[in-house]
């Protein structure tokens, strides 16, 4: 099954590999490089936005896309929509939001990119550590959930060392999480992350939570187009 109605990309597989942080308590401060600063999103900032998720993700991921997917959905407010600056420009976002078919008491983070001429600096994992701040400060959270391609190793490896844990939505996932740990040199954590024996969700579960996403999504870009 192909993403190309989600993310408008079709070279990846669904569903991605999926990560939890089981607990929001003894998060680490937030460091960042001189020169870089957190804020919330303000208006204005779609443009900057659609630039950093076209280079981060896919042309699909555009101003328009803000505007017809991000600003509606039921998880957005201003503060939740965390904003990386160097200087006065943004470089690098991410969203503290809740999710269709999660519970809302599990944060989910979404849509975290850097432009490129500014990764390699720890900002990913900074703006991952902004929203797990988020999460603890309005209080009504209590764990972490994000989802991400196996490609991105260094993303991966910076969400483990942040304490996020691999959750196994299907099956074939668990040779993947084994190649992702090859590759990341990190074999030594096998038995600690359990992924030999973490369970599987169950097929009801899975498909419960796919609908409730596809139907959000649907009625998001339905209503996008009778404006």
């Amino acid at each position: 099954m192909n993403r190309e109605s989600v993310h408008g990309r079709t070279e990846i597989e669904f569903p991605q590999l999926e990560l939890c942080r089981p607990s929001l308590d003894d998060l680490p401060p937030i460091s960042l490089p001189p020169g870089y600063t957190l804020r919330p999103y303000r208006p204005g900032d779609e443009v900057a936005w659609g630039e950093m998720m076209t280079q981060a993700f896919s042309p699909y991921w555009n101003l328009q896309r803000f505007r017809t997917l991000l600003k509606p959905h039921f998880g957005f407010r201003p503060e939740r929509v965390i904003f990386l600056c160097s200087g006065e420009r943004p470089v690098g976002s991410a969203c503290a939001f809740t999710w269709p078919g999660i519970a809302t008491s599990v944060g989910f983070i979404h849509m975290l990119g850097v432009l490129r001429s500014h990764c390699g600096q720890g900002l990913g994992h900074a703006l991952s550590l902004a929203c797990l701040h988020r999460f603890r400060e309005e209080g009504t959270f209590q764990s972490a959930l994000l989802q991400t391609e196996s490609f991105r190793l260094p993303a991966i490896k910076h969400y483990l060392r942040l304490g996020f844990r691999p959750v196994l939505v299907r099956g074939w996932q668990r040779k993947k999480w084994l190649q992702v740990l090859e590759r990341l040199g990190m074999q030594d954590r096998l038995e600690e992350l359990g992924i030999n024996t973490l369970p599987v969700m169950s097929d009801f579960t899975f498909y419960c939570r796919t609908m409730s996403l596809f139907t959000y999504l649907f009625w998001l870009q339905a209503t996008a187009w009778l404006r």
